[in-house]
């Protein structure tokens, strides 16, 4: 399994060419079609997608382990955020950098 630093990383690295983020479904193919977020036909994904896809299918448990984090950085459910009118793909990668950042900085417990 990756540690959340290195999923993140991998969210960003999947975010890091325009039009690889996309809302109100997990993930969708190359014509905007919604596919299942494991396809080899999903080409952007929503938050939660891109949470899941970069922790791998082994790691069901990811994205519930982010929603707290992602609501400490944005102040809403990922899903609601993911999904106001207007938001865009930039914005998603400055709060996953945000995040990232978090995860490198942390003060060992």
């Amino acid at each position: 399994m990756f540690t959340e630093l290195e999923i993140v990383e991998r969210c960003l690295l999947l975010f890091s060419k325009p039009g690889r983020w996309t809302q109100k479904t997990c993930a969708r193919d190359r014509q905007g079609k919604p596919v299942p977020v494991f396809s080899k036909e999903a080409r952007s994904f929503d938050i939660e997608g891109a949470i899941r896809r970069a922790a791998g299918e082994e790691d069901r448990s990811a994205y519930a382990r982010f929603v707290p984090l992602i609501k400490g950085q944005v102040q809403k459910h990922p899903f609601d955020w993911n999904d106001v009118s207007g938001r865009n793909q930039k914005e998603v990668v400055r709060m996953f950098e945000d995040l990232a950042d978090e995860f490198r900085f942390r003060r060992p417990e």
